[in-house]
């Protein structure tokens, strides 16, 4: 079975948002605007072939492949 290449930059972000659950406060860290945040979490989700966070308005969590 072929793995996806992960960059390291998107699993940086993915770890950053995990620990923050907040968009937002993850990008602050990150020194980046939250859009591309949520755009490298979406394309290490299509890498991965799983969401990793539940979105919901005002919040999010972890999946189970998060």
């Amino acid at each position: 079975m072929d793995r996806p290449e992960l960059p390291l930059h998107h699993l940086h972000a993915f770890a950053v948002l995990a620990e923050e659950l907040h968009f937002g406060h993850a990008a602050v860290r990150l020194g980046i605007a939250q859009p591309p945040l949520s755009q490298q979490i979406r394309r290490l989700e299509e890498r991965v072939g799983h969401p990793l966070f539940h979105r919901e308005p005002g919040r999010i969590s972890l999946t189970a492949a998060g």
